[in-house]
């Protein structure tokens, strides 16, 4: 494996920890900022909303772009991003550098994996890829809660400065050691969009869309969830540490799911698990307080955190089968649903907060983990329908030339 790789990875980490960290620094970030924890919340909904509409656009418009040139401009913003969000002193200055970091990770993560593929040896080229989405992985392990720990340790600026650091080198090293990297084919937003017209695959996306505005609207709050059952300050820290373990766990166990019983079976599988947990969060927010609750609720979070990155290979995996030679344009589709998802978990996690209580969070993400279920299974009749009428198709007199001419 060419070590150039890991260069790649370390910008999707950084990339990740930028995105999801948010969710252990709210309420000091909006004691800091001196706004509502909710109106705090939206940081993530700005970060995701540019992510998922930038992306596409932005790939689409430097598809002609030499592809180091790309990576190293792009990971320059995500830095400038973060050292304005460093030196915020202001609402409107932070939601700024978040807008500038979601452009610059818009734009690396589609160009990493393609260069990715570039520069791995054919038959190592699903690895390389896999190494550099696996950085966004990591960073729910080690990169969120240790800039949570970072926060409340030193100061929540730091945090800031240390993702810019992490961007900055990653971005010095794809410069110098990188070759020119030639552009693949450019694919117009026309033809990424006309994918939607397949139900199928409409109806897929629409499974990933319910999915991550459920789990969204949870993690986004998951700060000020875990400190009304008395697990505040670096307790939580604690909290994402283990639920970021649990996650990695969940990401290699539906890639082997989908493997062994297949997507169609490790989805629902998934999806039941991460409702059960998250329904079970909020029940368990009424006996806070109580002797081992905490505990209780660690363990739901473990658990959220393994059903819900369980989902994402075997979903992926079932989008590949659906989509065949056009895959790599429906999973990027797939990448904006996901960013399209915590934009709207993070706004609507915040109504919950502001209109109820945080704790009753946790039914507002199962309920939308419960809906992904549904639609999953109006997705899984499209696909039967489908592939019965290619079976009659193939089957019917003269499909393969043995009919009479009339």
């Amino acid at each position: 494996m060419d070590t150039r790789i890991f260069w790649l990875a370390l910008g999707s980490f950084a990339i990740g920890t930028e995105g999801f960290m948010i969710g252990g620094l709210l309420p000091t970030l909006a004691e800091a900022l001196h706004v509502s924890t909710a109106l705090a919340g939206q940081l993530v909904t700005a970060f995701s909303v540019v992510y998922a509409v930038s992306s596409p656009l932005l790939t689409t418009l430097t598809g002609r772009m030499e592809r180091r040139k790309l990576l190293f401009g792009s990971l320059l913003l995500l830095a400038v991003g973060n050292v304005v969000c460093g030196v915020a002193s202001s609402y409107g200055l932070m939601l700024t550098g978040r807008i500038v970091a979601a452009l610059g990770a818009g734009l690396f993560s589609p160009g990493a994996v393609a260069v990715a593929s570039t520069l791995a040896a054919p038959e190592k080229r699903g690895r390389a890829v896999s190494i550099v989405i696996a950085g966004q992985t990591v960073s729910l392990i080690l990169g969120v809660p240790f800039g949570t720990w970072v926060a409340l340790t030193f100061d929540w600026r730091t945090t800031f400065w240390i993702v810019g650091g992490v961007a900055l080198l990653a971005a010095l090293a794809i410069q110098l050691q990188f070759p020119r990297v030639a552009p693949s084919r450019a694919v117009g937003m026309r033809e990424r969009l006309s994918y939607l017209k397949q139900p199928e695959l409409l109806f897929a996306l629409m499974t990933t869309l319910a999915w991550a505005t459920g789990i969204f609207s949870l993690f986004t709050y998951v700060s000020e969830l875990f400190s009304g059952y008395g697990g505040g300050g670096r307790m939580i820290s604690v909290v994402l540490c283990l639920s970021g373990i649990a996650s990695f766990i969940g990401v290699r166990t539906g890639g082997i799911a989908a493997d062994r019983i297949g997507p169609n079976r490790a989805i629902p599988l998934a999806l039941t698990l991460l409702t059960v947990s998250l329904f079970l969060l909020s029940a368990l927010y009424g006996f806070a307080g109580r002797p081992g609750i905490l505990a209780l609720a660690v363990g739901a979070m473990a658990l959220y955190g393994f059903s819900g990155y369980m989902f994402n290979p075997a979903q992926q995996h079932r989008l590949i089968g659906l989509s065949g030679p056009s895959s790599g344009i429906v999973l990027s589709l797939q990448s904006s649903v996901i960013y399209v998802g915590s934009a709207l978990g993070a706004s609507a996690g915040g109504a919950v907060v502001r209109f109820a209580t945080v704790g009753q969070i946790g039914y507002f993400s199962g309920a939308m983990t419960a809906l992904s279920l549904l639609v999953f299974a109006v997705s899984m009749g499209l696909e039967r329908r489908i592939k019965r009428r290619a079976a009659v198709s193939n089957h019917s007199p003269g499909a393969d030339g043995s009919g009479t001419a009339g």
